[in-house]
């Protein structure tokens, strides 16, 4: 019976090691995701829009790689078209994750206002 109190008290600490470690964690990440910016909706809609212009101009770059054949042309309205949705698509792009763009620059930034809101601080 002694080995088995001794795999029982070996077995607690271990489950208490892990507890400890998962709540340290995430009091680790809380801070990170404090510090970085991520809890500001204001800053996280700018990102997400900076990525947006950024992918839309991508797009505008790319279209315009593309040879018109002239066999439908559509004049001035396609040409508004096209823009819109170019700059929809752009938009959708990023909502979906987009190309990490907002992800760093919300890092950035959040570091940077962190920074200010400790220098503030009397």
């Amino acid at each position: 019976m002694d080995d088995g109190n001794r795999y029982l008290i070996q077995a607690a600490d271990i489950y208490k090691q892990q507890y400890d470690n998962q709540r340290i964690g995430h009091a680790r990440k809380a801070d990170k995701n404090q510090a970085s910016g991520k809890d500001d909706p204001k800053l996280q809609a700018a990102c997400k829009e900076m990525e947006s212009l950024f992918i839309n101009y991508l797009i505008q770059q790319m279209r315009a790689t593309i040879d018109k054949s002239g066999f439908i042309s559509g004049g001035r309205a396609e040409e508004i078209f096209t823009s819109m949705l170019d700059v929809e698509l752009a938009r959708k792009m990023s909502d979906a994750g987009g190309i990490g763009l907002s992800s760093m620059l919300l890092e950035q930034l959040g570091r940077l206002t962190a920074d200010e809101d400790k220098s503030t601080k009397p």
